[in-house]
């Protein structure tokens, strides 16, 4: 009876063990990844997980850093989940950066006091309330906090990029690439051998002080040397869609091979739409990198 007993605490502590392990995975981000694909970095003094997942053929044309929209994560639903599994067959080991939090959105109402200070959690927006817009001083105090991230996560990419020789494209979505492309056009991250911005657009910008807001996405890409693919699909933010010509008048002074705006035939809500996309990305990377 006693070793009875015995057994039957040891597998009531086995069942208990297990459940809790269960339990701490399901908590954990990507738990349905391998551990293999799983990085981190740190930013403002917290890690960060970033995505990796080498080539996964006989080529090797180099790694391609993603960031998705803000307020996503490493393995956001959609286009960018689709590049980062899909462009290693490709030939290109794929880096998938946590983008910035704390999106802002100046339709909800927010007290001042709701606003962080460095370092500590992003802005809470209290949804069930309207309408009053954010003051210049709250985005500007925002925008910098998230640009302050991005630009802490990239510098510290190259360690990653390095073990993957050869050409190095970014690819950045949504109001991602907007902030990424003043960070590139104020040279504070390292510069791509191919930028593809996919339908970038800066929501806010024109609600900051007239003396804080950035130049437009069309003017900074003008001064830029990068080779550039411009995708832009019907289903973007309306920002986006509206600036698209705006960014092409801009930018068509230059060779085909220092920019290319590449209208979607499908949207980007779709598989499809994610495969043209892919297309694209491909052939125009190999013939700026000539692979």
């Amino acid at each position: 009876m006693v070793q009875l007993g015995r057994l039957s605490l040891l597998l009531i502590v086995t069942v208990s063990l297990l459940m809790a392990m269960a339990s701490v995975k399901a908590q954990q981000p990507y738990a349905y990844l391998s551990a293999d694909e799983i990085k981190f970095i740190t930013i403002d003094g917290k890690q960060s997980e970033i995505l990796v997942r080498s080539w996964q053929s006989k080529k090797h044309f180099g790694s391609a850093v993603i960031v998705a929209a803000s307020d996503t994560d490493a393995d956001a639903a959609g286009l960018a989940s689709y590049l980062r599994t899909n462009i290693n067959s490709l030939g290109w080991a794929s880096i998938s950066l946590t983008p910035a939090k704390g999106l802002y959105r100046p339709n909800y109402a927010t007290k001042p006091e709701e606003i962080t200070k460095a370092g500590t959690e992003q802005l809470q927006l209290s949804s069930d309330k309207s309408i009053p817009k954010y003051e210049s001083s709250q985005l500007l105090e925002l925008r910098n906090f998230q640009q302050t991230n991005l630009n802490e996560a990239l510098n510290q990419l190259p360690a990653t990029t390095s073990l993957f020789p050869g050409g190095k494209i970014m690819i950045v979505l949504d109001d991602s690439a907007g902030m990424i492309i003043n960070l590139l056009y104020e040279k504070k991250i390292p510069t791509p051998d191919v930028l593809v911005i996919i339908n970038p657009y800066r929501e806010y910008e024109y609600l900051i002080d007239p003396q804080s807001q950035r130049k437009s996405i069309a003017e900074q890409l003008v001064t830029m040397s990068i080779p550039i693919l411009d995708i832009q699909s019907a289903d973007a933010h309306p920002n986006s869609i509206e600036q698209a010509t705006t960014r092409l008048n801009y930018n068509q002074v230059k060779p085909a091979r220092y920019y290319r705006q590449y209208q979607m035939s499908l949207d980007l809500s779709n598989a499809s739409g994610w495969e043209e996309a892919l297309n694209q990305i491909e052939g125009f990377s190999r013939t700026v990198i000539g692979r």
